[in-house]
């Protein structure tokens, strides 16, 4: 139970950063804010949603990977034939 709680708060991270991150690419491009002196802003809220959303996706491919490698050693011990 607690690894779908931690899968569930990377998730919710990881679409925080994806949400931060285009919001930030939208705004710089659609609206007049560069020119208007706040690419700073702009330039933060596009890093912290990268900061965000990049972890998450390595976590949780590992997650993927260990359960996967998980369920191959299960197959393997079950094919195995009995000396």
């Amino acid at each position: 139970m607690k690894e779908k709680n931690i899968s569930r708060l990377i998730y919710s991270i990881m679409i925080t950063g994806l949400i931060m991150l285009a919001s930030g690419i939208a705004l710089a491009t659609f609206t007049n804010l560069v020119s208007e002196g706040h690419i700073m802003l702009l330039a933060l809220m596009i890093a912290i949603g990268l900061l965000l959303a990049a972890p998450s996706k390595l976590y949780l491919t590992f997650q993927m990977m260990h359960k996967n490698d998980e369920k191959l050693r299960e197959q393997n011990k079950s094919t195995k034939p009995m000396e």
